[in-house]
């Protein structure tokens, strides 16, 4: 009876701790998803990506037309291969497909040193974006838990990413600053700045909450 009533009043002193310190510790919450979603200079960054992302693609498309041309051209020097000609026909046509054959190696080399290249770069740049991005995002975070005096803030988006569960299933909407952070990190929008027509514009009305 006294070993059980020891563990009782172990188990009580750790519940009033456990309260005591929660009751310090100042929560909040911010969904990071929304918060670049809505974020104005991201609009103005994935334009941008999306310019660069379809410049590449022509250029890449522009050396894999000059591939294929190349490549036909070769197909009507073979298809002039008669038994009827004489050697130095046969010694002209072959001439020109092994002309034509360097010429087809050399432009699949720099069709795939260009794609490889290129691709680096892309993802560099979209990385380096990116990062810009969400660290303006996490310190506007800072600066308004700062100012409200939040010990703690959690991503009431975060989800697991082996289940694709939310890590925090549920967040009591009180503890939501959200809208806050929002408001300063959009501060310096420019007059007129509407997220959900940006939204449309880059992906169309599926990409606005409440359209289909």
């Amino acid at each position: 009876m006294k070993f059980q009533t020891i563990i009782t009043t172990i188990v009580v002193t750790l519940c009033a701790m456990v309260a005591t310190a929660q009751a310090e510790i100042k929560v909040a919450s911010v969904n990071v998803t929304e918060l670049y979603t809505m974020f104005y200079k991201r609009f103005d960054t994935e334009v941008r990506l999306k310019e660069e992302e379809a410049k590449i693609k022509a250029e890449i498309k522009q050396r894999e037309d000059k591939l294929r041309a190349l490549q036909e051209e070769d197909q009507k020097i073979q298809k002039q291969y008669d038994p009827s000609l004489s050697e130095s026909q046969v010694k002209k046509l072959r001439d020109q497909h092994n002309i034509k054959v360097n010429e087809i190696q050399a432009a699949q080399q720099e069709l795939q040193t260009y794609v490889q290249r290129r691709s680096m770069a892309f993802k560099e740049l979209f990385r380096r974006d990116m990062a810009l991005l969400f660290n303006e995002v996490q310190q506007a975070i800072s600066d308004c838990a700062t100012q409200g005096g939040y010990d703690l803030v959690i991503d009431s988006s975060a989800t697991n990413s082996t289940t694709g569960m939310k890590v925090f299933p549920h967040v009591k909407s009180t503890f939501d600053i959200t809208p806050e952070v929002l408001k300063h990190i959009n501060a310096g929008a420019p007059a007129g700045f509407d997220p959900k027509a940006e939204l449309q514009r880059l992906y169309g009305s599926s990409a606005v909450p409440g359209t289909k």
